[in-house]
């Protein structure tokens, strides 16, 4: 196989590795393609209070597991004098059967404890399973005139019915029937909400399909001592979906805006050694950068996949790499000019560290500093060639100039506090002072006229690095999205094989061109 077949099939793996990589994220993970777009999130605080009798406390409390259109950022618990004991970690459970513990070796009196999570909108649905739990039934409905009842209603719904959700409102209508004698039987047993919704529940399974008793609470707006919905929540796995329903409702509720608090289980609340127990939900909702949500829900350890991504690195780490990212964007600028435009500069990389430092001071601020630093260098290189000294030494001296350069600006800056003169501290030092080597070199060799015209080119390119790199959207697709590097790599090796003619060049060449159509005629 011949390079150039080598080299177009790598190219064709790193563009493919690249964007593949950068789309999973975006459409799998929900990572947006532009920064500051937005998500909700919400504080969800949960008030427990309730008498203990002096002996010692124990209260087991359930919270949200995961869920399709929720992500947790993160979960606590205070209370004062109680130990607290957190849920199981996220997905180590079947989704809405988490509990918190609190515990304590005496009290007496009014309790309080608090429970607080922070619920975020996921970008993308995330599939959750629903484990088929058996249910239990309630005796009485097995035998007797209830049972008889029971089937009788069954029998209705089923012939008005063709699906699970057809099904089930037809159930509810039946139920809420006032001249139905079978209705009225069963709903004298099941005399409050909970035991109804639990009645539809039966019935639902005994239809042959598969119902779960939840507890939901309301996401909206900022809200105060909310409770909770109970609902049944009705799942197809034929159609893959889920419905939701109230006792009363014959019509499939909105699941928008909806947490699923606990489903199935025990009692939302467990208290032993106290009574009276009563809980009140408060919700506040901001929102928040989608990306600083989505790196928080890394941190909390959600997502385990993500967790190689760089937000879980340190602050002052996560700062390094968003600079140093750019570089390779950098250098693709300088490729482009150089091989593809013919502009000349004074190095390959040091326009990438120019506007690197450029970052730093400010565009005007330094290329002002840049031009005063090679001057100043130029004139006590042109002084130190007279003394006739060997490479090394003449360039270490050069550096040694050169940074006395940079310290005296510094000094006068702090002086008379000019903060034009106090940047100079931010530029590559050795690379400024080899530069002014560079460039004096070139100067005896060349000419005047080639030294301005590669330090105008390398300023030029540096101009246009330090835009692209100072992109924000560029810097934040390039720290979230760090495989667009291998897209960058592969365009780099494309251009690599150009050899045709720069567009300088096309226009240096335009006379020939001109007059040799002019022979022709």
């Amino acid at each position: 196989m011949s390079a150039k077949i080598q080299l177009r099939f790598l190219i064709l793996i790193l563009v493919s590795a690249g964007l593949g990589l950068t789309l999973v994220k975006h459409f799998r993970h929900g990572y947006p393609m532009l920064p500051r777009k937005q998500t909700p999130v919400w504080s969800v605080e949960a008030r427990i209070s309730f008498r203990a009798k002096g002996d010692p406390v124990k209260v087991n409390f359930a919270v949200p597991g995961t869920q399709e259109a929720f992500g947790v950022l993160g979960e606590s618990g205070s209370s004062q004098d109680y130990g607290y004991t957190a849920a199981a970690p996220l997905g180590e459970k079947e989704p809405f059967s988490r509990y918190v513990t609190w515990s304590r070796q005496e009290a007496k009196g009014q309790q309080e404890l608090y429970y607080r999570i922070d619920i975020y909108q996921r970008p993308t649905l995330l599939r959750t399973e629903f484990p088929s739990t058996p249910v239990v039934l309630d005796p009485q409905f097995e035998e007797g005139p209830l049972a008889l009842s029971i089937q009788e209603i069954l029998g209705q719904a089923k012939q008005r019915s063709a699906d699970a959700e057809s099904f089930t409102s037809q159930l509810i209508q039946i139920l809420q029937n006032p001249d139905d004698q079978n209705a009225q039987t069963l709903l004298r047993v099941a005399d409050t909400e909970l035991r109804r919704l639990k009645l539809l529940n039966t019935l639902i399974n005994k239809g042959g399909y598969e119902s779960h008793l939840i507890r939901a609470l309301e996401l909206g707006e900022t809200q105060a001592r909310q409770s909770l919905r109970q609902m049944v929540l009705l799942v197809d796995r034929e159609q893959n979906s889920a419905s939701l329903f109230e006792w009363g409702n014959p019509l499939a509720l909105d699941p928008e805006g909806l947490l699923a608090w606990q489903r199935g289980g025990p009692s939302l609340i467990e208290v032993f050694g106290g009574s009276g127990a009563k809980v009140e939900y408060s919700v506040i909702r901001q929102d928040l950068p989608l990306n600083f949500v989505l790196e928080q829900a890394e941190a909390y350890g959600e997502n385990n996949l993500m967790n190689l991504s760089l937000s879980s690195l340190s602050f002052d780490q996560q700062s390094s790499f968003r600079l140093l990212l750019m570089i390779p964007f950098g250098a693709l600028v300088v490729v482009i000019i150089r091989n593809l435009v013919g502009i000349k500069t004074s190095g390959t990389f040091m326009p990438i560290l120019l506007a690197m430092a450029f970052l730093k001071t400010q565009l005007l601020t330094g290329v002002i500093l840049f031009v005063i630093v090679v001057s100043v260098g130029l004139i006590m290189r042109a002084y130190l060639s007279k003394l006739d000294l060997l490479l090394v030494p003449r360039i270490s001296a050069v550096v040694v100039v050169v940074i006395g350069i940079m310290v005296s600006f510094g000094l006068m800056g702090a002086k008379f506090d000019i903060a034009l003169m106090q940047s100079v501290t931010l530029f590559p030092t050795i690379i400024l002072a080899w530069t002014v080597e560079r460039l004096s070199v070139l100067w005896e060799e060349d000419g005047p006229k080639e030294v301005i015209t590669q330090t105008a080119g390398s300023l030029f390119v540096a101009i246009l690095a330090y835009v692209v790199m100072g992109s924000d959207t560029l810097r934040y697709q390039a720290f979230v999205f760090p495989e667009l590097l291998l897209v960058v790599l592969a365009v780099i090796l494309a251009l690599g094989q150009y050899s045709g003619y720069r567009l300088s060049e096309l226009f240096r060449f335009a006379p020939l061109v001109k007059a040799a159509e002019g022979t022709e005629a």
